[in-house]
This record gives C-alpha cells, structure tokens and sequence, in this order.
C-alpha cells in the first residue's frame, strides 16, 4: 500500500525512502521513529504486532501519530525495541 497517490517506491515503505529526511517524510510530514525502524527492518505491521505481541491497532495508532508514542507503555516500548532489535529511543 502506498502512503502518497504521487510515491515513486512499488514496495509502499515510504518511511525508509531516500527521500526521507529525519523525522520527516517526502512530503515533509512527520513520521515517527516506530514506522522508520519497522521499514528499515522490512517488517509488515502484523509481522511487528505478532513478533512483539502486541495488538495491530496499537502500532497503527503510533504510526499514523494517533497515538503519541512518548507517551506508550513501558511493556510495549520494550517489547517493540526487542522485537525491532533497536533502543527504545529510537522509537520515540
């Protein structure tokens, strides 16, 4: 699924384009650190929910920033950083 009508990737990993600057996609929204670590890893949100054992909704609602991720459980940030195989601020 692409995130922009006009993205030029065929894959839809829009947080890991070179376009992207830090914190920031190609169209200069921000994105959030979860989404930039789960597309540089490869992984599918489910892949990710199923991995940290977390609910799907829940990382959609940190990745379309519905949901502040500073202000998540300390469980699920580690569970994600683990699962992700990265420091729990880089999710932040």
């Amino acid at each position: 699924m692409k995130r922009y009508p006009d993205c030029i990737r065929t894959d839809g990993m829009c947080g890991i384009c070179s376009l992207v600057n830090r914190g920031l996609d190609c169209h200069n929204n921000k994105i959030c650190g979860l989404l930039f670590q789960r597309t540089a890893c490869g992984m599918t949100q489910n892949e990710l929910a199923e991995k940290a054992g977390i609910n799907i909704r829940q990382i959609q609602k940190y990745e379309s920033l519905s949901s502040d991720t500073g202000n998540m459980t300390l469980k699920n940030a580690i569970a994600l950083a683990d699962a992700l195989e990265c420091d729990v601020r880089d999710l932040l």
